[in-house]
């Protein structure tokens, strides 16, 4: 039998380790003589006397680790007090001594423990010693502290705990099946063997479980004596071998390594100083990582009991441990509220996720095609972290190396439970994960967007480990703290949806008293004059009553302030009992809040929000009953997003109306349900958003009022009419008009006039007014261009955006054989879904040569010479940064040399910049004539070809050549 047990060194040193005596003076038989003598007078009272020589030992530090060590030990010492040893007690901490031997009054120990010092210890919300545990300690103190501090090991604590009648204190009495009604005491961790038996940790042992279909019970066919509390058991990549991390609170940790197909063959050492949380098993090598509440990670050779290498860098307890299947790497999760990954080869740390919120107990390395243990490549293999804990998030980073240190992006935060999140498991194939929570919650994710699959029963008791049966990929099984051991089959052709729903916390407003006089509007469209006067105030405004069928689509609009009425309109539709119409609901999935500076309600830049790491471009904001779309990203330290549409006043979405936000004003990351969608039970609120509107949300007619509304069912509606101020009176006339929406654009150049340069490109913008929810592709074309004139067309303004950025140039460089003036007609149409719309307008741009000279610049690939040709294409895919080299040809200019802010990318397309801007912006240092340029793509960015150029903020504004931009979205080789 291969029972391997080795007393680690970590636990021989100790401060108050007294010398041994010198025995060179006895023989060998004088000696064993002496010991079987001694043996023999002594052994059936050695407990006892060592308890009265030594009752520091046996009797107050068993006390002290059980209340006070945790806070004031090596590794956490607060206010710089440590309780672990009575040499450290008497040094005492901030505040002087701890203990007085023989006066109780002065002990500042006792006086925390009694309540007479504030404030109390330990806290109200931690567990209190017992009236016979406070005694003890009186009486201690009293008779002057007897003791010492001795060598005292991790199993000597466990002996003393096991004579003491505590090391079963944390067993309960619970059916270990549903079906049966045998007990057994708590199950604290557990792990689903190849072969379908179990090993599940209670307190003080291991057993292997088989199921036994007779008695519907779980039956051990094999025990493991070890030390306390089992926190932690993990199989290796190919479950063929499991760790078992056990350990006291204050002592230590244990680690058992056993060979599952061999039961015999178990390798069992001890490890830290405190509390063992995470054991996991290296994929190749006989090597496991160790890691738990002293915050150093080590890696071991288990079979030797060797240490390999510590990792440090965590400032917090260490819960967490996971190699990826190469073993190159291992990612850590921590009470610090970071994830950590680092070389296994060199302890080198790779990366520090730093995004999370609160306390990190669990993370896992994903990975999609699960390479080979023998793999050794550092080309990426679709590697990621996801990590999940008390902030109650999931998140998921990219890795692009194994090997080297990298920039790790976050491509998913997702609020997944009301409460801490404290385990995940993932499916054989990496498909799914299924996360536990601690209000005893248990969800089933896709892991390639984290979309909530299911919700699985809640338990009853905690759920203490979580397994997905390799054989049957759909069944999920988990123990609990009561001692079960529950499984959960789920069909995957009939998946059902959250059974446990999250209702709205906004919720639907009462329903308004039905007006006494209505205006019905009959036939629609319709237009009505109107003034709101004193006699409406108790009717709460002016009432139109129309009628509607499912789906109708009509767009309702008053004309107030453009005609000068001092009017500020306020619309929301009703139907026939008064009650608000519910336009949509959008469920909240990341919390946040404005930081710095509040807003008001027209500015679109520099909204700046907490963890704003964790948003994307496109999504949508809610914050006081506005909802806003993020355009682009924070640029810099000392910036914020822009939201849509990107310049001007900002938009709102939905109808809803712009307000102003205050600092420190919470906000939210919403998603729209759709009206048959359940919301997710994410701890997050839904939002019910009703036809109403204050201000137009696309800002073109500044206080009137617009609402879109698509009739809900066939029937009557009202609209409601009235001032925000609730002010009446005979100026205040409006127009409301009730007609179909009648979706068009209207085309301008925002620069009509441009001046062409000798080997240089000249820009111009074009701009679009967009009407009634048309969002779809603009394509503009140029008429009238002449012969040895070059523009890149068709020139596109992309869905839903505003602007577009083209450029003009000779194409031979010289403009000596071009007319002097000449101007461009612009055609622009749009076409969606088997529509085309054509702009009214037809701008000219007027072109004027001009042959002084000005700056030369280009674009080369960013490992080319200075001399290399011009760039003339750039791939980038989703996700991912890309670089070019900017050369200028300076000339007599002798300073630096600009190339815009956030806008230094002309043209980009929408999701894509130039992402080294610095907080002046693009830059070449005087003295200097070249500069990488990086150009990132975020995630939301389509696959497309668009043309974009740079542009010298120098005379005459030259641009390079038009450089095509290729956003592609193939997997990486």
């Amino acid at each position: 039998m291969k029972n391997h047990s080795i007393d680690h060194p970590d636990h021989a040193e100790h401060p108050d380790h007294a010398d041994h005596p010198d025995h060179s003076s006895f023989s060998l038989y004088r000696m064993v003589l002496f010991g079987l003598l001694l043996l023999l007078c002594l052994t059936p009272c050695t407990a006892h006397a060592d308890e009265q020589d030594n009752p520091f030992a046996h009797q107050i530090r068993p006390l002290l680790v059980k209340y006070c060590v945790g806070c004031h030990n090596a590794t956490e010492a607060e206010s710089n007090l440590r309780l672990d040893s009575l040499q450290r007690i008497l040094h005492g901490g901030d505040a002087g001594s701890a203990l007085v031997p023989g006066n109780l009054e002065a002990s500042l120990i006792w006086r925390r423990i009694s309540g007479l010092d504030e404030p109390k210890m330990p806290p109200e919300d931690s567990a209190q010693p017992t009236a016979e545990e406070r005694e003890i300690l009186r009486r201690w103190i009293e008779q002057g502290a007897p003791g010492k501090d001795a060598p005292w090991s991790l199993q000597d604590q466990w002996k003393l705990l096991q004579q003491q009648g505590k090391a079963t204190t944390q067993t309960t009495t619970a059916t270990i099946s549903s079906p049966s009604k045998k007990t057994a005491p708590a199950i604290t961790a557990a792990a689903v063997l190849p072969d379908q038996s179990m090993l599940a940790g209670r307190y003080g042992r291991l057993e292997r479980l088989n199921y036994d279909p007779s008695n519907e019970a779980w039956v051990p066919s094999q025990v493991i004596d070890l030390i306390g509390k089992v926190s932690q058991i993990r199989l290796d990549h190919s479950a063929t071998r499991a760790a078992v991390a056990s350990g006291l609170p204050g002592f230590g940790g244990q680690i058992h390594v056993m060979v599952l197909n061999n039961p015999s063959e178990i390798y069992r050492f001890e490890a830290h100083r405190d509390m063992l949380y995470s054991a996991v098993l290296h994929p190749s090598q006989p090597w496991v990582a160790t890691a738990g509440y002293d915050r150093v990670i080590r890696l071991w050779n288990y079979k030797t009991a060797e240490l390999l290498r510590s990792f440090e860098g965590h400032n917090g307890a260490v819960y967490d441990l996971d190699f990826d299947p190469t073993g190159q790497i291992l990612a850590s999760a921590s009470a610090d509220e970071t994830i950590k990954i680092w070389r296994v080869d060199s302890g080198e740390r790779l990366d520090t996720f730093g995004q999370c919120e609160a306390e990190q107990y669990a993370v896992r390395i994903l990975s999609k095609s699960q390479p080979s243990p023998n793999a050794a490549s550092d080309a990426h293999a679709g590697v990621s972290i996801i990590a999940c804990g008390a902030d109650r998030r999931i998140r998921q980073w990219e890795l692009p190396s194994l090997t080297q240190p990298s920039v790790s992006p976050m491509r998913h935060a997702v609020f997944a439970h009301e409460a801490t999140i404290h385990l995940i498991a993932l499916s054989p194939d990496h498909r799914f994960a299924c996360t536990a929570a601690q209000d005893n919650s248990l969800k089933i994710w896709d892991t390639q967007r984290w979309d909530l699959v299911e919700v699985l029963p809640k338990s009853n008791e905690l759920p203490t480990s979580l397994a997905w049966v390799s054989s049957t990929p759909e069944s999920i099984r988990w123990t609990t703290l009561q001692g079960d051991i529950r499984s959960r089959i789920r069909d995957k052709n009939q998946l059902t949806t959250a059974s446990d729903l999250l209702m709205a916390n906004q919720s639907r407003p009462q329903a308004t008293i039905a007006p006494p006089t209505q205006t019905p509007v009959e036939p629609l469209p319709a237009n009505i004059e109107g003034v709101l006067m004193p006699d409406d105030r108790a009717n709460g405004g002016d009432w139109f009553a129309f009628n509607a069928k499912r789906g109708e689509q009509w767009k309702i609009e008053t004309i107030a302030a453009r005609e000068k009425s001092p009017l500020d309109s306020h619309l929301e539709i009703t139907d026939s009992q008064g009650n608000p119409v519910l336009r949509t609901r959008l469920q909240a999935v990341r919390e946040s809040y404005f930081t710095f500076r509040g807003k008001d309600s027209t500015t679109i830049d520099d909204f700046r929000l907490h963890r704003w790491e964790d948003m994307e471009l496109n999504e949508l904001l809610y914050a006081s009953g506005e909802v806003v779309r993020l355009w682009l990203y924070p640029r810099g330290p000392d910036s914020g997003f822009k939201v849509y549409p990107g310049s001007g006043s900002r938009y709102t979405y939905f109808g809803t109306s712009p307000v102003a936000h205050a600092l420190n004003e919470p906000a939210w990351i919403v998603r729209e349900l759709q009206a048959d969608q359940a919301p997710i039970s994410n701890g997050q609120p839904v939002f019910n958003i009703f036809y109403s509107n204050d201000d137009d949300p696309q800002r073109k007619a500044g206080k009137d009022s617009i609402i879109f509304f698509s009739a809900p069912s066939d029937g009557t509606y009202y609209v409601r009419l009235r001032d925000t101020r609730g002010f009446y009176g005979e100026a205040y006339k409006y127009k409301l008009s009730i007609t179909p929406p009648s979706p068009r654009f209207d085309l301008k150049l925002e620069t009509p006039d441009i001046t062409l340069r000798p080997n240089v490109g000249t820009e111009f913008t074009i701009a679009t007014e967009r009407f009634d929810g048309l969002d779809s592709e603009i394509e503009v074309s140029f008429e009238g261009v002449p012969e040895g004139i070059s523009v890149v067309q068709p020139l596109t303004i992309q869905p839903d955006q505003l602007r577009a950025i083209g450029q003009m140039r000779a194409t031979n460089g010289t403009l000596a054989d071009l007319p002097k003036e000449f101007e461009v007609t612009l055609v622009a149409t749009s076409k969606s879904e088997g529509k085309e719309w054509k702009s009214p307008s037809s701008p000219k741009l007027k072109v004027k040569l001009n042959e002084k000279p000005t700056m030369q610049l280009k674009v080369v690939d960013r490992s080319a010479p200075d001399d290399a040709p011009p760039l003339t294409t750039l791939r980038v895919r989703p996700g991912e940064t890309v670089s070019a080299k900017l050369v200028i040809e300076r000339g007599e200019l002798a300073g630096d040399i600009a190339f815009g802010g956030d806008d230094s990318g002309r043209n980009l397309p929408h999701g894509c910049f130039v992402d080294n801007i610095g907080l002046n912006g693009l830059l070449i240092p005087a003295g200097q004539s070249t500069r990488e340029v990086f150009i990132t793509a975020a995630p939301i960015a389509s696959p497309q070809s668009r043309w974009f150029h740079l542009r010298a903020n120098v005379d005459g504004n030259p641009t390079t050549l038009p450089i095509e931009l290729i956003v592609v979205n193939e997997e990486r080789k």
